[in-house]
């Protein structure tokens, strides 16, 4: 489903999605990203290979350093957009810092996953507080903007995922079959969540076909 998000994806690179372009630019990264690692991942995983480093450079510090990037993108406050950025650059740092001096890049790195998620949660509970409070989106249904169904499907994924990874996998003893069954489930989310955000940029799209005209943005997605 990642790649079918990714291919779907490109078209929209030739669509009118004015102020919507950034946000599309920074999910195709996400993607293109997501693939790569997977790809590596999996190649590495059958070569009988430690794969750790793979997911902890792209999944746990790339990815979520990109998802902070888009927030900043999708704001309008631009005391948020400078935070969100400046907390990107921070949590690289702490990457390299902890790569560096605590835990080897061939270990899973379970702590850092669950500081880049809570900071991914907050960052998508306050676009909707903004939402609530700003009247953002006031004049437009909100299932016609991309930036909606994108953050909604990062705050279930990344839910899931922190509840997965640092709760689950380190408190509870489940049997072998519940383990299955769980992870079954996070990727089937994940890839539900990488093939909606590659879609979610046609809905400008099929908007101004329809109506002759872009959704209204109200500056969203502008800086």
């Amino acid at each position: 489903m990642i790649l079918t998000g990714l291919l779907l994806s490109i078209p929209c690179f030739f669509l009118d999605l004015k102020s919507y372009k950034k946000g599309h630019r920074i999910i195709f990264s996400i993607l293109v990203l997501v693939l790569l690692v997977e790809l590596s991942g999996s190649y590495l995983g059958r070569q009988g290979i430690t794969n750790h480093w793979v997911y902890n450079i792209g999944f746990v510090y790339g990815e979520t350093i990109l998802i902070l990037i888009y927030l900043s993108v999708v704001l309008n406050n631009p005391k948020s957009k400078v935070f969100l950025r400046f907390t990107a650059l921070l949590f690289g740092a702490f990457a390299a810092l902890n790569t560096l001096f605590f835990n080897p890049i061939h270990q899973f790195h379970n702590f850092s996953l669950t500081i880049g998620s809570i900071l991914i949660i907050f960052g998508c509970f306050y676009f909707f507080y903004s939402i609530m409070t700003q009247d953002t989106y006031l004049d437009v249904k909100l299932w016609q903007v991309p930036d909606f169904w994108v953050v909604s499907l990062f705050l279930l994924f990344y839910s899931a995922s922190m509840l997965y990874f640092t709760f689950l996998f380190n408190v509870i003893e489940l049997e072998k079959a519940l383990w299955k069954l769980l992870t079954f489930v996070l990727k089937l989310t994940a890839g539900t969540m990488y093939l909606v955000i590659g879609l979610a940029y046609y809905i400008p799209y099929f908007e101004k076909k329809k109506s002759g005209q872009l959704s209204p943005d109200f500056n969203n997605s502008k800086n």
